[in-house]
């Protein structure tokens, strides 16, 4: 199935596809042949941003912020994570950031769904933001989204015919039948975390050999977290886990 791809934000390029949205820089160039790339991975949600109005979800497309950290906990006036992503890619031109997140709430089927313009529009938002540092660092940032299986693509519906009428000048009214493309459950759970599908994904879209440092997560199965998605996430694709207070603080 073709992926939906967007040209209004300028430094990615923007691929969209029922079970993942793909954010890939532009202008990525390798600064060094002779040294291998180092990537550091993160989530995104509660490790890198959060909503401005509380909650654990954003409500509109703007309801974000960068989280700050000071300490064990986060806070408003700590070491934002921007500033740390920042040093990061700085202090090695050849590294570069990519992050995983799942956003169960989101269905791109079709990709004009309220959910996928508010997501899209976000991360439009946050990539915005970055370019308007003027550090460069978005050509050296990937984001990888795992999505939700729409009804519309429902194993009930394997192998049944459309039927789709449509005119065709000068031969009168004709029908048309059309295989309807259904993606099986396993297509989008190998995607969400702690499946290691965004970072396979990641892999073949990079072609190229890398140094995985670590990945960084707020679901790192502590009694105040929801889960501990990311910490086995990390596992399954073989590196270090960090949480968001050891990188940030």
């Amino acid at each position: 199935m073709q992926g939906l791809k967007l040209a209004s934000q300028s430094s990615h390029r923007t691929i969209i596809l029922p079970h993942i949205i793909k954010y890939l820089p532009r202008n990525y160039k390798v600064a060094s042949t002779d040294a291998e790339v180092k990537v550091y991975g993160f989530d995104l949600d509660h490790t890198l941003i959060k909503p401005k109005l509380g909650g654990r979800f954003s409500r509109t497309a703007d309801d974000w912020t960068f989280m700050a950290y000071q300490g064990n906990s986060s806070t408003e006036n700590g070491c934002k994570t921007i500033d740390t992503m920042t040093d990061i890619l700085k202090q090695d031109p050849n590294s570069l950031i990519v992050i995983f997140s799942n956003q169960g709430g989101v269905i791109t089927h079709p990709p004009n769904s309220k959910s996928c313009i508010k997501f899209t529009s976000k991360i439009s938002q946050v990539l915005d933001a970055i370019v308007d540092l003027h550090t460069d660092i978005e050509n050296r940032i990937w984001i990888y989204a795992s999505t939700k299986k729409p009804a519309s693509l429902s194993t009930v519906k394997r192998n049944k015919m459309a039927t789709k009428k449509v005119v065709k000048k000068g031969s009168g009214l004709k029908e048309v039948k059309q295989q309807m493309a259904v993606l099986d459950d396993d297509c989008f759970l190998s995607v969400r975390k702690p499946m290691p599908g965004l970072y396979e994904e990641f892999k073949k879209d990079f072609g190229a050999s890398f140094e995985l440092q670590y990945y960084c997560g707020d679901a790192a199965g502590r009694p105040q977290d929801f889960s501990d998605s990311d910490k086995l996430f990390a596992q399954a694709i073989g590196c270090c886990f960090r949480t968001p207070e050891e990188i940030f603080s």
